[in-house]
Protein backbone atom coordinates (compact mmCIF):
# COMPACT_ATOMS: atom_id res chain seq x y z
CA UNK A 1 0.00 0.00 0.00
CA UNK A 2 0.88 3.67 -0.93
CA UNK A 3 0.29 7.26 -1.03
CA UNK A 4 1.36 9.80 -3.39
CA UNK A 5 3.64 12.71 -2.28
CA UNK A 6 3.58 16.31 -3.80
CA UNK A 7 6.08 18.76 -2.74
CA UNK A 8 5.56 22.31 -3.76
CA UNK A 9 7.71 25.28 -3.00
CA UNK A 10 6.76 29.35 -3.92
CA UNK A 11 9.74 28.56 -6.78
CA UNK A 12 7.96 25.69 -7.80
CA UNK A 13 7.37 22.03 -7.93
CA UNK A 14 10.00 20.16 -6.39
CA UNK A 15 7.95 16.79 -6.62
CA UNK A 16 4.58 15.52 -7.64
CA UNK A 17 3.10 12.08 -7.20
CA UNK A 18 5.84 10.56 -5.91
CA UNK A 19 4.81 7.04 -4.80
CA UNK A 20 5.88 6.91 -1.37
CA UNK A 21 5.15 3.96 1.22
CA UNK A 22 6.24 6.09 4.31
CA UNK A 23 7.50 9.19 4.68
CA UNK A 24 9.12 11.07 7.65
CA UNK A 25 8.71 14.67 8.07
CA UNK A 26 10.92 17.05 10.58
CA UNK A 27 7.81 19.53 12.37
CA UNK A 28 8.00 22.52 14.56
CA UNK A 29 7.67 19.51 17.39
CA UNK A 30 10.01 16.82 15.97
CA UNK A 31 9.72 14.25 13.25
CA UNK A 32 6.70 12.32 12.08
CA UNK A 33 6.54 9.27 10.35
CA UNK A 34 3.69 8.71 7.99
CA UNK A 35 2.34 5.16 6.74
CA UNK A 36 -0.75 4.61 4.59
CA UNK A 37 -4.27 5.26 5.94
CA UNK A 38 -2.58 7.49 8.14
CA UNK A 39 -5.30 9.95 9.89
CA UNK A 40 -5.88 13.07 8.78
CA UNK A 41 -3.70 15.92 9.78
CA UNK A 42 -2.17 19.80 8.81
CA UNK A 43 0.96 19.96 10.88
CA UNK A 44 3.47 22.67 10.66
CA UNK A 45 6.77 22.17 8.92
CA UNK A 46 10.21 22.30 10.73
CA UNK A 47 13.54 22.63 9.33
CA UNK A 48 15.18 19.46 8.40
CA UNK A 49 15.27 16.80 6.00
CA UNK A 50 12.33 14.88 4.62
CA UNK A 51 12.64 10.88 3.57
CA UNK A 52 10.85 9.28 1.50
CA UNK A 53 10.40 5.44 1.10
CA UNK A 54 9.52 4.48 -2.42
CA UNK A 55 9.70 1.39 -4.31
CA UNK A 56 12.82 2.25 -5.88
CA UNK A 57 14.90 3.12 -2.56
CA UNK A 58 14.80 6.16 0.27
CA UNK A 59 14.59 9.68 -1.73
CA UNK A 60 15.87 12.52 0.75
CA UNK A 61 14.99 16.69 0.56
CA UNK A 62 15.45 19.41 2.82
CA UNK A 63 12.72 21.13 3.94
CA UNK A 64 12.31 24.66 5.51
CA UNK A 65 9.44 25.38 6.94
CA UNK A 66 5.98 25.47 5.70
CA UNK A 67 3.19 23.39 6.18
CA UNK A 68 2.43 19.33 5.63
CA UNK A 69 -1.35 17.85 5.18
CA UNK A 70 -2.29 14.27 5.19
CA UNK A 71 -5.15 13.77 3.45
CA UNK A 72 -6.64 10.04 2.51
CA UNK A 73 -3.64 9.00 0.20
CA UNK A 74 -2.11 11.81 -0.91
CA UNK A 75 0.55 13.97 1.40
CA UNK A 76 1.19 17.95 0.39
CA UNK A 77 4.17 19.33 1.75
CA UNK A 78 4.41 23.27 1.01
CA UNK A 79 7.99 24.28 2.27
CA UNK A 80 9.66 27.72 1.55
CA UNK A 81 12.50 26.20 0.10
CA UNK A 82 13.36 22.54 -0.77
CA UNK A 83 16.30 20.67 -2.04
CA UNK A 84 16.58 17.70 -3.62
CA UNK A 85 19.56 15.11 -1.85
CA UNK A 86 20.92 14.68 -5.99
CA UNK A 87 21.14 18.59 -6.36
CA UNK A 88 23.43 19.90 -3.17
CA UNK A 89 26.16 21.42 -4.41
CA UNK A 90 28.62 20.54 -1.10
CA UNK A 91 31.50 23.11 -2.23
CA UNK A 92 28.50 25.82 -2.11
CA UNK A 93 27.03 24.56 0.83
CA UNK A 94 30.66 24.36 2.86
CA UNK A 95 30.92 28.17 1.43
CA UNK A 96 27.70 29.03 2.96
CA UNK A 97 28.29 27.26 6.19
CA UNK A 98 31.76 29.01 6.91
CA UNK A 99 30.42 32.30 5.69
CA UNK A 100 27.31 32.33 8.20
CA UNK A 101 29.09 30.81 11.09
CA UNK A 102 31.50 33.84 10.23
CA UNK A 103 28.91 36.68 10.84
CA UNK A 104 28.06 34.97 13.87
CA UNK A 105 31.08 34.77 15.32
CA UNK A 106 30.42 38.07 17.02
CA UNK A 107 33.37 40.11 14.98
CA UNK A 108 30.65 42.26 14.06
CA UNK A 109 27.74 43.61 15.41
CA UNK A 110 24.19 42.25 14.80
CA UNK A 111 20.74 43.50 14.49
CA UNK A 112 18.64 40.87 15.45
CA UNK A 113 17.01 40.74 12.40
CA UNK A 114 20.29 39.74 10.60
CA UNK A 115 20.93 37.62 13.81
CA UNK A 116 17.82 35.76 12.85
CA UNK A 117 18.59 35.97 9.37
CA UNK A 118 22.38 34.55 9.69
CA UNK A 119 21.41 31.78 12.38
CA UNK A 120 18.73 30.51 9.31
CA UNK A 121 21.49 30.70 7.06
CA UNK A 122 23.82 28.23 8.88
CA UNK A 123 20.63 26.13 9.52
CA UNK A 124 20.00 25.48 6.02
CA UNK A 125 23.51 25.18 5.32
CA UNK A 126 24.34 22.26 8.31
CA UNK A 127 21.09 20.29 6.61
CA UNK A 128 22.46 20.65 2.27
CA UNK A 129 25.46 18.94 4.04
CA UNK A 130 23.61 16.38 5.92
CA UNK A 131 21.38 15.49 3.03
CA UNK A 132 24.81 15.83 0.53
CA UNK A 133 25.59 12.95 2.87
CA UNK A 134 22.71 10.89 2.29
CA UNK A 135 22.94 10.98 -1.52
Amino acid sequence: MSFKLHLYTPKGTIIKGLEASEITVPTVRGEIGILPDHTHILTELGTGVMTAKTSSGLRHFSVTAGLCRVMKDVVTVLSFTSEKAEEIDLERAKAAKAKAASRLSGESSLSDVELIKFRRKLERAEIRLRLANLK
